[in-house]
């Protein structure tokens, strides 16, 4: 079952493209709606100075064996707690 778009999350990935390699990441860690991400999408592509370098793209994050992100029980960080590392 697809989601509508409105509904749907984004990454921005950044593309740093060197000489001797290509480097993803996504930028600030975040995801965004689309109208969202476009906007500072277009922001970010606007004050880009090294064109040349990096670019920036839309990534649809795609949560294939669950609906939404999961999230630490206060359980888990009890026991990540009494982990010696």
């Amino acid at each position: 079952m697809t989601k509508p778009i409105d509904e749907k999350k984004f990454f921005i990935i950044k593309k740093e493209k060197y000489s001797w390699a290509t480097n993803y990441r996504i930028h600030d860690q975040q995801m965004y709606n689309l109208t969202n991400a476009i906007r500072k999408l277009l922001a970010l592509d606007t004050l880009n100075e090294d064109k040349k370098q990096i670019s920036y793209h839309l990534q649809e994050v795609s949560f294939s064996a669950v609906d939404k992100p999961l999230v630490l029980t206060d359980e888990v960080k009890e026991q990540q707690s009494e982990m010696p590392f």
